[in-house]
């Protein structure tokens, strides 16, 4: 999984998660991607993802990740960092990620479509990124502190066990490292 993709999971798995491409935005994001995941784009080379193609692209690897678990994904980049915003049937969530379906409990108290805003902040450099989720809100209740370190920990680990929060983690791809501002994300090659 390339450098940005780890991240971009990372911090949509913890709320907004993530069709073969759908619409000209998703693809030309795809064509990106692809394009750095080969390894030979030339050192010093920029490559930019704007904020529109971000949001088609993440729609639309949640189309095919887990079909029905996801809709009206919605990413706000900020200096530094994002704020996402989705609605979320957990059990559908859940069965996609482990192909198992969850317990009576987890059944009947998670199922049905759940609006979920996550604030992360992304930090890169030296060909290593961290993603640091600072706070969950789940149909308007607030996570943060201790509990979302239980749920990362308890829930969205055990679920996701690729995706890395709080700890840092290789690009890849000789992907030195990334900024991220409101208008889109900009990728940097090193040697």
């Amino acid at each position: 999984m390339i450098f940005f993709r780890t991240a971009a999971l990372t911090a949509l798995t913890t709320g907004f998660l993530l069709l073969p491409a759908a619409t000209p935005l998703a693809e030309t994001a795809h064509l990106k991607f692809a394009q750095i995941e080969t390894g030979k784009l030339a050192a010093g080379t920029r490559v930019d993802l704007s904020a529109r193609e971000l949001n088609a692209w993440a729609a639309d690897e949640a189309l095919i990740y887990a079909p029905g678990a996801t809709r009206n994904i919605r990413l706000a980049l900020t200096t530094g960092g994002a704020k996402g915003s989705v609605l979320i049937d957990f059990v559908k969530l859940h069965q996609a990620a482990t192909h198992e379906d969850p317990g009576w409990i987890v059944r009947n108290l998670f199922s049905g479509e759940r609006p979920v805003i996550v604030t992360a902040r992304f930090e890169s450099r030296n060909r290593h990124a961290r993603v640091d989720v600072d706070r969950v809100e789940v149909s308007g209740v607030p996570i943060e502190g201790a509990a979302l370190d239980f749920l990362i920990q308890n829930w969205l680990r055990p679920t996701f066990p690729d995706v890395k929060i709080n700890e840092w983690f290789d690009l890849g791809f000789r992907v030195d490292r990334f900024t991220v501002s409101p208008v889109g994300v900009s990728v940097f090659i090193g040697k």
